[in-house]
């Protein structure tokens, strides 16, 4: 080996000692610094630290199930009220064919002998629809003389009538119906305003104190 190789390898050789003994250097700092003893206050600081998060996730977790029960309760009340939402739309059309059959008997009509059990069997049919609706919740809508609530009516025509207060329902087209506190059907009125006449006046009046 030449004596410049020679060179190379020994400079190589203390290189390599010098990085290892560096090496050793940072175990060794490594090691005592993770050795190094912990103090009772850490501890109890930490252990502290565990207790609350145990603590919170305990809390959220009871808060959770308390919604999930909540939730559960109202889904099953909902059920119970509302299940029969399609049923009872179908038994409030039946209720408007009874009541329309009922309007086109005159009294004329209801006094003769030969359609009298008729007459009793479709009033006895009527109530009997009348007790269902109390059972399920089925109400109607209050219409004539109310105020106008675009939640239950629908205005289905204006009708000129200055002795009353405009916006008040005079006349119900077709009954509505609400299962609990939910609208089935709203309630087909006409509702009053003001004679043109009148209006013209209000208006002119209006213009003037402006």
């Amino acid at each position: 080996m030449s004596e410049e190789n020679k060179k190379v390898d020994e400079n190589q050789k203390e290189e390599n000692k010098v990085t290892e003994e560096q090496e050793n250097e940072n175990t060794n700092e490594s090691l005592s610094e993770s050795d190094a003893p912990i103090s009772d206050e850490d501890i109890i600081l930490k252990h502290n630290e565990e207790i609350s998060d145990l603590k919170d996730q305990r809390l959220r977790a009871i808060a959770e199930l308390e919604n999930f029960r909540k939730r559960a309760e109202k889904d099953q009340s909902d059920a119970l009220k509302y299940g029969v939402t399609n049923f009872a739309k179908e038994i409030i059309n039946i209720r408007d064919n009874i009541e329309r059959a009922q309007s086109s008997i005159s009294d004329e009509v209801k006094t003769n002998e030969a359609v009298k059990s008729v007459v009793e069997g479709l009033d006895l049919i009527a109530q009997a629809t009348v007790s269902t609706f109390e059972k399920i919740g089925i109400k109607k809508v209050e219409s004539i003389n109310q105020k106008f609530d675009h939640n239950l009516h629908q205005a289905m025509m204006e009708i000129e009538k200055d002795e009353i207060e405009p916006g008040t329902i005079v006349q119900e087209l077709l009954p509505g119906y609400t299962l609990h506190d939910r609208l089935l059907r709203p309630a087909m009125v006409g509702v009053s305003k003001k004679t043109q006449e009148n209006q013209d006046k209000d208006d002119k009046k209006n213009k003037e104190t402006e």
